[in-house]
């Protein structure tokens, strides 16, 4: 991040400035190119879809009849932010942090101008143990993720989630109370009364690092308008993380278990729940990745990883809810010099659904990133 004297921010905007006499502002991002071929066995993906930008893995296309092809050019995963540090009479420390891209948002189309929505990716304030806002959940560990050109790489494994919440850490105890969201046959419902809950206790050794964390959650849907009465479920997950350092390289490694924790893992391709005769029947997830990384040079390194996801549904359950997903990558990357990255990654991804169906992606994906 680039820090702003305040002589400069009064420049800009006095008042700003004598409200804020005590606030250091630092400002922050990256500016990156994407550039993707991608096949997949069974059919294609619509241009709009998310799945063009980066994996998704339950846009992979299943049980079409014709191979598909895709070349996309991307510079939405670019993105901005900006950190605030106020310090109090008492010496202690207010800490705020807003940062957007532009993924996933409406816009231009590419015919012309490739112009994009800014979105919220985390916005939230930290003062005496406290942190309130939007950010990861305390679910995931993010030093656990590993180095990918893709914006994720093991989507179908990776707990990935960011959410409203109240979080309270207490030296190496994170609690946390989150907003609840329930998907029902692959559809939302906004129906929940209870917050969910999680737990997570870290785990610090040298530059390793491990996480155990755990979530408990009500499950709520109600659709008046087909006449289906409030009904509820509760689901529960675990998920141990970690980073262990072998060297001047390191493995990564996560592994994720609960009943009713779908949209947590995989970038939802696990519905929550199923409705089955007016009650809620909760899905059972697990999924793993492995990814190890290895430092060729001082500037250049790879990583390959094995990524993998399954899931268990009520017998009544639709038969095109997906069941299990896999995926294998190896990349390469290259610091020229220390602000700027060069990547190029190769990744195969299988996806099934419950009826059988299903189908194959294969990208390459090259990238370059301007850290600032």
């Amino acid at each position: 991040m680039r820090k702003l004297p305040m002589v400069l921010l009064a420049t800009a905007a006095l008042p700003m400035a004598v409200n804020a006499a005590n606030t250091e502002f630092s400002f922050g991002g990256f500016i990156k190119m994407d550039a993707m071929l991608s096949t997949y066995s069974d059919g294609d993906i619509a241009p709009a879809n998310i799945g063009r930008d980066f994996y998704v893995p339950s846009t992979i296309p299943v049980g079409g009849q014709d191979e598909g092809a895709d070349l996309d050019y991307s510079a939405k995963s670019t993105r901005l932010n900006m950190k605030t540090v106020t310090t109090l009479e008492d010496g202690e420390t207010v800490t705020g942090f807003i940062e957007m891209d532009f993924l996933s948002s409406p816009g231009g189309t590419e015919v012309v101008s490739n112009s994009y929505n800014p979105r919220l990716r985390h916005a939230f304030f930290k003062y005496d143990g406290l942190t309130a806002g939007q950010t990861w959940t305390t679910f995931m560990n993010t030093g656990a993720l590993p180095e990918t050109v893709d914006f994720l790489g093991p989507s179908e494994s990776s707990v990935f989630v960011r959410q409203t919440q109240f979080r309270y850490t207490m030296g190496d105890f994170d609690l946390a109370i989150e907003n609840p969201e329930t998907t029902v046959d692959g559809a939302v419902s906004d129906d929940g009364m209870l917050p969910d809950f999680v737990a997570r206790y870290n785990i610090k050794s040298g530059n390793s690092n491990f996480a155990v964390a755990a979530l408990v959650r009500q499950l709520s849907y109600e659709d008046a308008v087909n006449n289906v009465d409030s009904t509820t479920a509760m689901g529960f997950g675990i998920n141990v993380s970690g980073k262990i350092m072998i060297g001047g390289d390191d493995l990564k490694l996560s592994l994720t278990s609960g009943t009713g924790v779908g949209r947590y893992v995989g970038l939802g391709a696990v519905t929550d729940a199923n409705l089955v005769n007016g009650d809620l029947k909760a899905s059972k997830t697990t999924a793993a990745f492995i990814a190890y990384r290895h430092h060729w040079t001082s500037k250049l390194r790879s990583t390959a990883m094995y990524s993998m996801l399954t899931a268990d549904y009520d017998s009544a359950a639709p038969t095109t809810s997906t069941t299990d997903i896999s995926s294998v990558r190896v990349n390469l990357m290259y610091n020229p010099v220390e602000p700027i990255t060069y990547g190029v990654e190769y990744s195969m991804a299988t996806r099934e659904i419950d009826n059988g169906a299903n189908g194959d992606m294969s990208r390459l994906q090259v990238s370059a990133k301007y850290s600032f």
